[in-house]
């Protein structure tokens, strides 16, 4: 057997949302996505439900770093924790997500670990950096907090482009 240990990343980032988990929880799903997160894309290749659930399969290609990607919901415990294992030609994605209240406030960890399956994959994984990644997430939590605050996707501004 050949041990290849290709490079690997992991990143973690907590949002503190004034929300209930079970009116969390139900938006982190690929379908309910489309509601809060403006330009989210997918194709639900199978899902009993119509919804995200354990074996819930889609797929996303909107990151040209990376290409098309397979997410694969491996773990899902309502209102307490989701678990995707995203996969496509260059990486593999394991993004877990933890949901506990505290008071009036429902604390979420988001968890991603990246590895590359190749030597494109591995310049991928290394170009992509922390900084990268809490952007993308206080993008996320902006969005997820506007949309629990207001029933309504959160508008982007045209004029920073």
């Amino acid at each position: 057997m050949k041990l290849e240990n290709r490079k690997r990343k992991s990143y973690e980032y907590i949002m503190k949302l004034e929300a209930l988990p079970q009116e969390i929880f139900p938006l982190l799903c690929p379908v309910r996505e489309y509601d809060w997160i403006p330009g989210w894309q997918c194709t639900l290749l199978y899902s009993k439900s119509g919804f995200a659930e354990l074996g819930c399969v889609f797929k996303t290609d909107y990151d040209e770093r990376f290409g098309d990607e397979i997410w694969v919901v491996s773990e899902y415990v309502p209102d307490t924790k989701i678990t995707f294992v995203r996969t496509g030609n260059l990486r593999t994605t394991r993004y877990e997500i933890t949901l506990k209240t505290e008071e009036t406030l429902t604390t979420l960890n988001w968890m991603q670990e990246i590895t590359a399956l190749n030597n494109e994959g591995d310049k991928a994984v290394l170009g992509y950096d922390e900084n990268e990644y809490k952007t993308m997430m206080e993008s996320l939590y902006q969005m997820l907090n506007h949309y629990l605050k207001t029933g309504s996707a959160l508008v982007p501004d045209s004029s920073k482009s």
